[in-house]
């Protein structure tokens, strides 16, 4: 029987790939799956015939999972050959997929120099003396007897440390912090400071509360005016209650307009074909949120009339994809508008979402382009996504306001 590493270094020379099988029977036809395969087929050389993958080869671990050294089986040979181009991360990954004996980094790189010809030696082939080795006791016997007996003087051992064997068969891919923690999308954890500057703001009020009280006692058990206490000489107001805002798209193939807005939030129906009424500008649309409470929303299709601080009050925008609905905005790069906003684009089942809003922060809305009866439903979604991005940015339902971006 022929050395299945000289068939498979002969293979490689003549550019003539192995073929692996599902039996002994070379007439069948051939596997791509190396899991499901038993034997090998080798085209440059039909006289060898099948070859088993179970069969031991010249080439021995140093260091095996046990420790000790012993001889790879050819399905780990020709797998690392197939995974010649896969970093060790990837190698590894499959090699346990395939449950094939993976090899370290040194054994792996040695094998593939020699397979393609690179190198005549390697320091894990054990010279050939006669035949192959074809099963696991003469592989050992094989490999004690050539630890017994001096190499080949054309044969010159390199040194390798084990230590160094042992950090390589240790080593993975590495990641950055970029990559690991942000992903493909710019995100805003503004938020979170705001969270955690929240508690000194309470103490702060709750401070202030307490001093006006004492000064409001102290001005009435003065003749003072306890109708207006003052702190520090300013005259206490009660705080203006302030909306939410809603930005709709003014774009004329927007599926949402101000005419079936207030259908779509409030009553969770959807009008394909809403009538046309040109003198609506605002809708107020009322929701009862389950941790926020009653809140009353403006929704307006356009900020020409905003004033600045009327940002502020802004948690959503609904896009169609273009750029253009946000010249006017306070930001304008959809980038950074959809990390100070929530950002919807709602879309008819089938139809492919536009190219723009897949790099953007937004949430794809799908609305069935004949059935209605998904459309409470939907509806709710959108709901339950705003009020849990309100929430996180500080929202109370006390007094429809937030303590700031």
């Amino acid at each position: 029987m022929a050395d299945p590493l000289e068939l498979l270094r002969h293979a490689v020379a003549s550019n003539n790939p192995p073929v692996l099988l599902s039996s002994d029977d070379i007439s069948r036809e051939p596997v791509d799956d190396i899991a499901k395969a038993t034997h090998v087929m080798f085209p440059g050389d039909p006289e060898a015939g099948a070859v088993a993958l179970s069969t031991m080869t010249r080439f021995v671990r140093k260091v095996g999972p046990s420790g000790k050294e012993g001889p790879v089986d050819l399905r780990a040979v020709i797998f690392c050959w197939l995974c010649r181009d896969e970093n060790v991360a990837r190698y590894i990954a499959l090699c346990g997929e395939k449950e094939v004996v993976n090899l370290t980094f040194l054994e792996r790189t040695s094998l593939i120099t020699w397979l393609e010809g690179a190198d005549e030696v390697s320091d894990y082939i054990v010279p050939k003396e006669g035949k192959a080795d074809t099963t696991k006791q003469e592989a050992e016997e094989k490999v004690e007897s050539a630890s017994q007996a001096p190499l080949a003087p054309r044969y010159k051992a390199r040194p390798i440390d084990p230590r160094l064997e042992r950090t390589y068969a240790k080593e993975r891919t590495l990641v950055n912090h970029n990559s690991f923690l942000r992903g493909t999308k710019h995100t805003d954890f503004s938020y979170v400071r705001q969270e955690a500057y929240e508690p000194f703001i309470q103490k702060m009020r709750s401070k202030t509360s307490s001093s006006s009280h004492a000064l409001h006692q102290q001005f009435s058990s003065h003749g003072g005016n306890p109708r207006a206490p003052s702190v520090g000489g300013s005259t206490l107001q009660p705080s203006k209650r302030r909306d939410p805002i809603i930005l709709l798209s003014p774009s004329a193939s927007s599926l949402l307009t101000m005419s079936n807005i207030k259908d779509f939030l409030e009553r969770g129906t959807y009008v394909a074909t809403p009538a046309s009424n040109s003198s609506v500008n605002l809708q107020m649309i009322t929701r009862n949120f389950g941790r926020l409470g009653p809140l009353k929303f403006v929704v307006v299709d356009s900020c020409e009339r905003f004033k600045p601080e009327y940002w502020d009050r802004v948690v959503a925008v609904f896009t169609t994809g273009q750029a253009w609905q946000f010249r006017s905005y306070k930001w304008s790069d959809p980038n950074m508008l959809f990390q100070k906003v929530k950002g919807f684009c709602v879309n008819y089942s089938g139809e492919p979402v536009p190219e723009n809003v897949r790099s953007w922060n937004v949430d794809v809305v799908t609305i069935d382009k004949v059935h209605r009866f998904r459309d409470r439903e939907i509806a709710e979604g959108v709901w339950d996504t705003l009020e849990k991005w309100m929430e996180m940015r500080g929202w109370s339902s006390r007094h429809s306001s937030r303590t700031g971006r």
